[in-house]
């Protein structure tokens, strides 16, 4: 008989993961070996949350750690703060394992902060909280949510707290609509990675409103870091925020890799409907000096010779393609829509992209996304075939075809056609293709039409790829995916010898076929 323990630590360890928490405390009971494997898994993630149903649990996980008597503080490499107030109730089911509770003689925080001092809970939060973060000191990464009942006092400490780690490289906040004044990014001089995501009143006001006093600009995210000192952001994401490139930014800037920007606010160009023209004025004065158009931020990044490996944008115009046609060794790209409102000057920027853009990059290109919002030259179709055959590195491939270009019976189907191109590119392992609106709906005010011509589309499509084939057999491990279902290659007698694609679900989808 094969004993557990005579196997590698390796193997060991992959053994004991696939067992329930539950099953994974049992074994720690067995044998010092075992444990010391066990509890390594038990506690790489701790979550600090208050429960009305518990509500002691988070004071003596706090005094554990504070005082030192747990060993998972030496096992953590992650920590998700989920909020101390009594009255939150963020819903989400902890990740995490319990952290082993002793109690012991209380220790009190070096940080205080205003506090009602007669709720016990609140009590025992303060007395242990700061040290018990700070024990964590293998940490290398935060999931940090702010509820909008969360004392000011806890969050105070809590960013104290975790300027104190020396490993923290990743943080991750999720705003829930409280306050950001206690956000003192600037204390945490390790992050390598910073996400940001939620709402949050007092920091990022409508735009439209004239009256506001504050903007989510990049101004805010680097203003107060010293420019002898800059981060070095690699990868920045930034949805509906003011955004200007110069002095100020871009010296931050110089080795980012990886840009999303959707929606930048830029009121010149998107002026609020809903105000007067005095106070028009003053919101231009206001914004002027942290918000550009995208043109300007193509022509800043083109200008000073930032390269991006991997582009993500809504802002598809000019001054992007020729940005892109600037350089070589673009590796994602995801193009969603133009900043253009006809079709002509849509299809016109379609052209130069399929014929001066992707040539470019089409040997260093992974993964590209090309999904715009209505039928044109933006989707795949005969006029851009050559530009998709030439990037022979693809391995995932995202784009919309016109559905007037679907037509089996004349064997001139564009889903055929794509299919073929998916079978010529060697790395290619999932294909999606989508419909788009119908040119001829652009403007409406009714979404009948959209919702009528888009489910047509979708049908069309789906037995497009059923009705292909027979399929090489080299094209087993690719996946085809449509807004229906997913599909793969496998047998079916039904259609004839060979391969055909066929849906991974055993049951059928919302889409009748």
């Amino acid at each position: 008989m094969l004993d557990l323990l005579s196997l590698p630590p390796e193997i060991v360890e992959k053994i004991t993961d696939q067992l329930e928490g539950i099953h994974q405390k049992t074994v720690r009971l067995v044998c010092k070996q075992l444990n010391s494997v066990v509890e390594h898994q038990l506690f790489s993630n701790i979550v600090l949350k208050y429960s009305n149903y518990q509500p002691d649990l988070i004071c003596e996980q706090l005094e554990a750690l504070a005082s030192r008597k747990t060993t998972a503080r030496f096992h953590a490499r992650s920590l998700e703060i989920r909020g101390f107030s009594v009255d939150s109730h963020l819903g989400a089911k902890s990740r995490s394992r319990s952290i082993e509770r002793t109690r012991g003689s209380p220790s009190r925080s070096r940080s205080r902060g205003p506090l009602a001092e007669n709720h016990q809970a609140n009590k025992g939060l303060l007395a242990h909280l700061a040290q018990a973060i700070c024990s964590l000191s293998k940490v290398q990464e935060v999931w940090w949510h702010l509820s909008v009942n969360d004392p000011e006092w806890a969050k105070i400490v809590v960013m104290d707290s975790l300027a104190s780690l020396p490993s923290l490289e990743v943080l991750r906040i999720s705003l829930g609509g409280a306050p950001a004044s206690s956000l003192k990014l600037e204390l945490l001089t390790n992050l390598r990675k910073i996400t940001i995501a939620g709402y949050c009143p007092d920091y990022r006001a409508d735009i439209g409103r004239a009256n506001s006093s504050d903007l989510a600009t990049l101004h805010d995210l680097f203003g107060a870091v010293p420019p002898e000192m800059p981060l070095s952001v690699s990868h920045l994401v930034l949805q509906s925020w003011c955004v200007r490139l110069d002095s100020v930014t871009l010296t931050h800037l110089r080795a980012l890799e990886s840009l999303s920007l959707y929606n930048n606010i830029d009121v010149r160009q998107n002026p609020p409907s809903n105000v007067d023209e005095l106070a028009m004025e003053e919101l231009m004065a206001r914004t002027e000096a942290y918000c550009s158009s995208n043109d300007d931020i193509w022509d800043a990044l083109r200008e000073d010779r930032i390269w991006l490996k991997e582009i993500a944008t809504d802002g598809v115009s000019h001054a992007l393609l020729d940005y892109l046609a600037s350089y070589s060794g673009l590796q994602k790209l995801t193009l969603s829509s133009s900043s253009t409102h006809d079709g002509l000057a849509s299809d016109v920027l379609a052209l130069k992209f399929y014929k001066d853009v992707l040539p470019k990059h089409a040997a260093s290109l992974v993964a590209l996304d090309v999904c715009p919002e209505y039928e044109g030259k933006w989707c795949f179709g005969l006029h851009n075939r050559t530009s998709f055959l030439d990037c022979t590195n693809l391995e995932t491939l995202k784009v919309n075809i016109k559905s007037d270009e679907i037509n089996r019976a004349k064997e001139q189907d564009v889903v055929w056609t794509l299919l073929e191109i998916a079978d010529e590119l060697p790395r290619l392992s999932h294909l999606t293709i989508s419909s788009a609106d119908s040119e001829s709906n652009r403007g409406g005010r009714s979404g009948n039409p959209t919702i009528g011509h888009i489910y047509h589309a979708n049908k069309e499509i789906s037995q497009s790829v059923t009705t292909f084939g027979p399929l090489d057999p080299s094209v087993i491990a690719k996946v085809i995916t449509t807004p229906a279902r997913e599909y793969v290659a496998r047998s079916d007698e039904k259609a004839g010898a060979g391969l055909w694609y066929r849906s991974s679900m055993s049951q059928g989808s919302h889409l009748e076929l």
